[in-house]
Order: structure tokens, then sequence, then C-alpha cells
């Protein structure tokens, strides 16, 4: 009898597991985010700066880190402002688009998804 109790303890405790990690996985699987391609910085300048300051070109401030973009007028030569990653990646590839970055000590690996 102890035996039997013992052996569909064991089932139901298998059951629950292998049960549990089919959610999880399902769960898994329904949030991977798919990569849509590479964050056009210039544009993003462009499209976020240019007004009032003109044209404006994006450059790098610190080529050791990812969030040094910055967007500089071409006529004064200042630095007008930073660039809003996501708004751009909405931009490029539309509603739900999203920024993702693959090293913070790289600013070239920007990429956007969804």
């Amino acid at each position: 009898m102890r035996l039997l109790r013992a052996k569909r303890t064991a089932a139901a405790l298998l059951l629950t597991a292998a049960g549990g990690l089919g959610m999880l996985g399902a769960a898994q699987s329904a949030s991977a985010s798919v990569i849509l391609g590479g964050v056009d910085m210039q544009r993003a300048c462009t499209a976020q700066w240019s007004n009032p300051y003109g044209p404006v070109t994006a450059v790098v401030l610190d080529q050791h880190n990812a969030f040094s973009w910055k967007c500089r007028s071409n006529y004064t030569g200042v630095i007008v402002g930073g660039i809003d990653v996501n708004r751009e990646c909405v931009l490029q590839y539309g509603a739900g688009a999203y920024s993702g970055l693959g090293s913070t000590s790289n600013p070239y690996s920007w990429y956007c998804q969804r």
C-alpha cells in the first residue's frame, strides 16, 4: 500500500513538473524577439534634430560607449542632442519596433527588434 501511494505521488509530481516546464517553454518562445536590422543613426539625427538646427551629423564621442551617439550641427559644430534609438526603430521599421544593444562598449552594435 505504501509503495503504491509513493508511486502515485511520484507520478503526480513528475506530471506537475513536466506541465510547468511545458508552460515555461511556451512563455519563452512567445516572448522571443525578432531582429529587424540595424539603426541608421544619421537618419535619426536628421529626423530628430535638423529643425531648428539645420543639417546635423551623427557622431560617436566615445568609441567604447554605445550611449555616446550625439547629433552635431553642421553649421556651428555644437552638439545639439542625443539620439532616441527606440524612436528611430519605430521610424525605420514601424509600430512595435524597439532598440536592442549588442554591447554597451560598442556604439555600432545597436539594432532594432520586434
